[in-house]
């Protein structure tokens, strides 16, 4: 009996030495629970024959880039998905109350849900959780930077409105296996700017969107299609490209009331259009690039330096002319004064020589006055 007895309080002594294994919180047990059974590569149906509803929804935060030559838009982004999986469901009375909580998106299934324009994902964050609550509503909510095939107008650079759409659609999965819905109403979504940085380049107007189903190899697939309408801002290219070309233009026109003799007027042409030469090719990376349609920008930089040129031709044309009506007519005058005095006599000797003599006198060159010989002042 005593050896019982001791045997007893020994057992009682070393349960209370050997420590208490620590319990599992709440949402650790929650957790395994879930993804205990939990396979990431099946559609999160209890039905294989009913659909997966995906909602999204979209906000654009700003307009990074848009290049004409690659025609090409840089956006940012924010992108939310929201869709229900019937395999994450719990009572949160057994779990303390935990209504939801996150886990890993490697863990769980993800929709295959893809942007058609897609080129480039650009510097986007990983963010390598969802959220999921007890009803099973899975949010996955992820900032994207992202470079978007877009066919772009520069025609009226830079007055121009371009019109980007981003398109969502599932990969692989039919409508029948993933239907596509927009999380908020298309009135919100269009009018909503108030994450747009709308201090840079780029004016936002508008983002509408639509629903609607293509049909490809005897399957309609869902999509969703978001239209980014911007509107470019053009006081920076008026101020630094437009105005400068039209006070080039003005000097060039002024130009004209220099004196043609004074051989001043040629050479500050040339300096026009030589600074107008450098001025073009300093703003050559300014201008948009494409190789279907010439900006109407271009177009008039190119009709200004046209018009440079016509008026340097121009001028060295005039120039020439003169020069050659000044030769001429110094030679007919002298030849008429030799033709005059051997050739006849009286009346019509003195009236050619005085036409002569007043010729000479106006196209003497010193500016001094021309005499008359001494056999006219004898007559």
């Amino acid at each position: 009996m005593d050896v019982t007895w001791l045997m007893l309080l020994f057992s009682v002594y070393l349960a209370e030495c050997v420590p208490e294994k620590p319990k599992r919180s709440a949402l650790n047990q929650l957790t395994r629970t879930l993804l205990r059974t939990y396979d990431c590569g099946v559609r999160p149906v209890h039905n294989w024959t009913s659909h997966t509803t995906i909602h999204i929804d979209l906000i654009l935060q700003s307009v990074l880039d848009v290049d004409g030559k690659t025609q090409s838009m840089t956006t940012n982004i924010w992108y939310r998905q929201v869709w229900t999986d019937e395999f994450l469901v719990w009572d949160p009375e057994e779990f303390d109350g935990i209504t939801e909580i996150s886990l890993s998106s490697d863990a769980i299934w993800i929709p295959d849900v893809i942007v058609s324009e897609f080129v480039d994902e650009g510097k986007s964050p990983s963010i390598p959780y969802v959220y999921v609550n007890s009803s099973g509503s899975v949010k996955n909510n992820r900032p994207m930077q992202v470079v978007l095939a877009c066919s772009l107008e520069m025609y009226a650079f830079p007055f121009d409105k371009q019109n980007c759409s981003l398109t969502f659609r599932s990969w692989l999965h039919s409508v029948k296996e993933i239907d596509l819905a927009l999380l908020r109403s298309a009135e919100a979504i269009a009018n909503d700017q108030k994450e747009f940085m709308n201090d840079g380049e780029w004016e936002l107007l508008s983002v509408p969107s639509r629903y609607w189903q293509i049909h490809q190899d005897d399957t309609d697939y869902a999509q969703i299609q978001f239209n980014v309408l911007i509107r470019r801002r053009p006081l920076l290219y008026v101020v630094g490209l437009l105005i400068p070309s039209i006070f080039l233009m003005l000097v060039d026109v002024i130009s004209f009331y220099l004196p043609l003799n004074s051989g001043t007027r040629i050479a500050f042409k040339i300096s026009i259009l030589l600074g107008y030469t450098v001025f073009r090719v300093n703003l050559t990376d300014e201008l948009p690039s494409t190789a279907v349609r010439t900006p109407l920008i271009g177009v008039f930089f190119a009709v200004c330096m046209a018009m440079l040129m016509l008026s340097l031709i121009k001028s060295i044309l005039v120039v020439k002319l003169l020069h050659h009506s000044e030769k001429e007519v110094k030679q007919f005058s002298v030849s008429a004064c030799l033709l005059d005095k051997y050739s006849s006599a009286g009346q019509e000797f003195t009236e050619s020589a005085l036409t002569s003599l007043k010729t000479l006198e106006f196209i003497n060159p010193s500016g001094g006055e021309t005499h008359a010989p001494k056999f006219m002042s004898q007559g």
